[in-house]
């Protein structure tokens, strides 16, 4: 007899949701991904997969970690960023490539498009039906099969319903009714830029309630984003554009290469967020319905993790969902979705608060903060005291 072979929905197009989407077809589910958006379009700048996220790409599939290296800059183990004051001073020489190293895995830098591209060829080789514009309206469960309801009126049964939908999502706030996201009291300006810089490696420069974070990415390309401290929609409601032209202005004063970086990038590639996160919930899970990534633990940008966060927890969902759903035709979802919110609650509450902390001390703003946090720096040599401690994650046995 053959054994029944699970249905899973996966609400969400961007990184979390095709990572999920992946690694369940390749464990044994018949998996389609609902995506709001009309089709897939090139994805803001760039990234750092650092080596818990390349770890958990290889655990999805040899082809998704294979892919991503050919398409990002693999950070050599000799590597360094240079950390910088608004006024050029050298303050440290970052050990990047010492986070990867010795045990194989490196960090790697990349267009968020190319970790995209990447990811909608592993699903397409996985066998995932993929919706476009399509977008949920509510789900019912009662412990078994989910029913979902679409923005056009169609109802659709399913196993098993991962809400990857990001910060905003509908998903949650029907499960939790928590409201908002919480801004966290600056804005993203990021784009990339090729070219020819003095730094090469990637820098972070640092200046009052400003700061420039940019890694090289694949042909000489440096990708580049800035936080800047301002009140909620002050920086949104420009426009890329004027964004990008009040942005120049605020660091006339800095290096001239920081300011070409930031003139000589195409408007159109300009993207301009409000940062917000939300405070941990140790709550991820509705009969068969499960959070993941932004859905469930958004986080600050500052440490670089929130992709990282996605990743691993997809691996970490297919690997209890193999073992307590798949294996010997089981299907106790329940067992395997409390397992995979009991193994991924406490880590990414963890990561959520240290990125918090670090985006306040990051951004420095007044001249005390400012000088707290450029001392600090120049003291540890590195950006991100916690980074190191954040990036060991081991991949589970089961999904090894």
């Amino acid at each position: 007899m053959t054994a029944k072979r699970f249905a899973a929905t996966v609400v969400g197009g961007g990184i979390g949701g095709l990572a999920t989407a992946a690694a369940l077809a390749r464990c044994g589910f018949e998996v389609t991904v609902v995506e709001r958006a009309p089709s897939f379009e090139p994805a803001g700048s760039g990234l750092m997969l650092y080596p818990n996220g390349v770890a958990a790409a290889d655990a999805i599939s040899g082809r998704l970690g294979r892919r991503i290296r050919e398409s990002g800059h693999v950070i050599r183990p000799d590597e360094e960023r240079v950390l910088l004051s608004a006024s050029g001073r050298i303050l440290a020489r970052e050990k990047i490539g010492r986070l990867g190293w010795p045990d194989g895995t490196p960090s790697i830098s990349i267009l968020r498009t190319a970790v995209q591209e990447s990811l909608i060829d592993d699903v397409s080789s996985a066998g995932v039906e993929v919706r476009m514009g399509a977008v949920v309206s509510d789900y019912a469960t009662d412990g078994g099969p989910v029913s979902l309801r679409l923005s056009d009126g169609s109802t659709h049964f399913t196993d098993l319903l991962v809400a990857a939908d990001g910060i905003w999502s509908a998903v949650r706030e029907q499960m939790l009714a928590d409201g908002p996201p919480r801004y966290c009291g600056y804005t993203s300006v990021r784009s990339h830029t090729p070219g020819s810089w003095p730094w090469p490696q990637g820098f972070v420069a640092n200046g009052n309630g400003v700061q420039i974070f940019a890694a090289p990415v694949a042909d000489g390309t440096l990708y580049w984003t800035a936080k800047i401290t301002a009140p909620p929609g002050t920086w949104r409601q420009l426009g890329a554009e004027a964004a990008q032209r009040r942005l120049a202005e605020l660091i006339g004063g800095w290096p001239a290469p920081i300011v070409r970086l930031i003139t000589s990038s195409d408007p159109a590639d300009v993207a301009v967020t409000d940062v917000h996160d939300r405070d941990p919930v140790s709550r991820w899970v509705d009969g068969r319905v499960v959070l993941l990534g932004d859905a469930a633990h958004p986080m600050a940008p500052a440490l670089g993790q929130a992709a990282n966060m996605a990743l691993e927890d997809a691996v970490v969902l297919a690997s209890e969902l193999r073992t307590h759903v798949v294996s010997g035709g089981r299907g106790d979802f329940d067992t395997a979705l409390r397992a995979y919110q009991r193994q991924r609650v406490e880590r990414t509450a963890r990561v959520a608060l240290l990125s918090r902390r670090q985006g306040l001390l990051d951004q420095g703003t007044g001249k005390v903060r400012s000088l707290v946090r450029n001392t600090a720096m120049s003291l540890r040599g590195r950006k991100d005291a916690a980074l190191h401690e954040v990036t060991r994650w081991a991949v589970p046995a089961s999904a090894a």
